[in-house]
Order: C-alpha cells, then structure tokens, then sequence
C-alpha cells in the first residue's frame, strides 16, 4: 500500500515536472518612451517582469557604481556570454521569434552629421538583422527603420515564446562544455619557446 502511494506521487511529481518543462513561457522585451521592460509571461502560473535598464546595467557596471560603465565588467560580461554562448544558442535554434522591432533614433543639426548617422545606423541595424537571423530558428515579423530625431535613442521591441525543455536538450546537446561551465579555465600566458609537456 506504502509503495503504491509512493509511486503515485512520484507520477504524480514526474508529470507535473514534464508540464512545467513544455508550457511556453512568453517573453517580450521592450524598450520605447513608456516602457523598458523585460517580461515573462508563463501560462496560467505567473507573470515575471525584470527592469531593461536595470538588466543593462548589471551587465556592464560595478554594484558600486551604477551610473559608470566598467571596462572590467564589459571583460567579465563578454567571457560569460561567450561560456554559455553555445547553450544559448542551441536553445534559441528551436524557437521562433514572433516579432521584432528595431527603430534608431538620430540627433543631427547638420546635412552631414544626419548622413553618417543614416549611415552607421543602417550598418548597426543590418549587423543586429543578421544576429538575430542567425541566433533563432525563423523570424515571422521584423521591422527595421531608422529616424531622423531630437535626442539618440534605440527602440526595440522582441516576442517569442520559450520553453524549458530547450535548455534540458541544450544542456544535452552541449554535454562536453558543461565542466567548462562548473570550472572556468583562467586565462595563462605562456612565454617563450618551451613546449608543453
């Protein structure tokens, strides 16, 4: 009888663990005049919206100092994203991006300074269309423009939908890189012509 509930329950525990890996998880992150937000919706469960700004600067500045990009958290940041880089993208490469908008905003009083805006504008805007292209599996609704304005800005906006079982085939996919993950390697100098032994 005590193992029968048992094995009930662990069914019970294995089913649920499935359903929480297949549900899709909406993830819609925009940044315009109104808004700078990076929001998951899970299905019927709950909402999680984490602040854009707040995200950028965790990314690229010191606790300390909010307010002061920091060249050694740029360093740190981009040793990270290139550690999980292949997971990432694995996970990426099956899911399709709903939607995306990307409109640059130019400050320019001058003919000339407005046309190397137009133009390092479209190059960005064409480096990031191709980024995308090459991080998702296809791409439904895209639109690029850029905007002759007042004050600089980037506004975007990304839909997709997510879910966790991605990252469990990632995970699997990327098995290899894994120890890399738990134990970083540090960077070493070698000098000289000694070779390794």
């Amino acid at each position: 009888m005590g193992k029968d509930v048992k094995n009930i329950d662990m069914i019970y525990v294995l089913v649920i663990l499935i359903l929480f890996l297949v549900t899709p998880i909406r993830v819609v992150i925009t940044k315009d005049e109104t808004r700078s937000d990076i929001d998951f919706y899970f299905t019927r469960i709950f909402n999680l919206r984490l602040d854009f700004d707040e995200f950028i600067k965790a990314l690229f500045t010191e606790a300390g100092t909010p307010e002061k990009i920091s060249p050694a958290k740029i360093i740190r940041t981009y040793q990270n994203y290139n550690r999980f880089s292949p997971f990432v993208r694995t996970a990426t490469r099956m899911t399709s991006l709903d939607k995306i908008t990307l409109v640059v905003r130019t400050g320019g009083k001058s003919l000339e300074r407005q046309t190397w805006n137009f133009v390092f504008s479209w190059i960005l805007i064409a480096y990031f269309q191709n980024l995308v292209h090459g991080y998702f599996k296809s791409v439904k609704d895209e639109y690029y423009n850029q905007v002759p304005a007042e004050k600089t800005a980037v506004l975007f906006e990304l839909r997709f939908n997510f879910r966790l079982i991605y990252l469990v085939f990632s995970g699997i996919k990327n098995l290899n890189r894994i120890p890399q993950l738990i134990h970083p390697k540090k960077g070493r100098k070698r000098h000289g012509t000694t070779p390794d032994r």
